[in-house]
């Protein structure tokens, strides 16, 4: 809830302090939406295993067979659906309230899916690789930025794309997001189960 209401908060404010006319751009509306759903990636990831190293429940996880390649899955899906309906939440208030015009509807919601799809596995590898750091805090963002910045690029890139009316430039992002998404979530298999203990 704590990362929708950031999200919310974020784009009233983008609306209210950049003013109208500079919050129409489609690039300037589409960064501000994705740098708030990376944010609430980093906030939600963080918090949901936090709750299991609370309750013990981490370690029974990771005892089961299978374990590990369930956490990894179980927690990217989770929060796949959580910046689902952040991105969700953020592109209407965005159409709403800074009266954006959006040329291409179903290429633009192909890049959300997309996107998030892309952010998920990444944020949750690095959260679950700095699990039981005391410094995980300060590492999260440290580590997860420098490796998502070529899918928010991507990510700003093809929403902007989709706003503008370009289906060429929409799709080339997309396509490029879909391989994002592929290697961080074969990758996060391959790493995670070995680097949890």
């Amino acid at each position: 809830m704590a990362a929708v209401s950031f999200t919310a908060i974020l784009v009233l404010l983008e609306s209210l302090v950049v003013g109208p006319s500079l919050a129409r751009q489609p690039q300037l509306a589409s960064a501000l939406l994705w740098i708030a759903v990376l944010f609430a990636a980093l906030l939600a990831a963080t918090r949901s295993f936090d709750r299991e190293l609370e309750d013990d429940a981490l370690d029974a996880v990771i005892a089961l067979p299978g374990g590990k390649d369930a956490l990894f899955a179980g927690k990217t899906l989770a929060l796949a659906l959580l910046l689902g309906i952040v991105a969700l939440l953020g592109t209407i208030l965005s159409i709403g309230l800074l009266d954006l015009a959006v040329a291409l509807p179903g290429h633009l919601l192909l890049v959300a899916v997309l996107g998030v799809a892309a952010l998920a596995p990444v944020v949750v590898l690095v959260v679950a690789l700095t699990v039981r750091l005391r410094a995980r805090a300060i590492l999260v963002p440290v580590l997860a930025l420098p490796m998502l910045v070529p899918q928010l690029v991507a990510s700003t890139q093809g929403s902007s794309a989709a706003l503008a009316g370009d289906a060429t430039g929409s799709l080339g992002w997309s396509g490029l997001l879909f391989a994002f998404a592929l290697v961080y979530a074969v990758l996060g298999l391959t790493i995670v189960p070995a680097a949890i203990e």
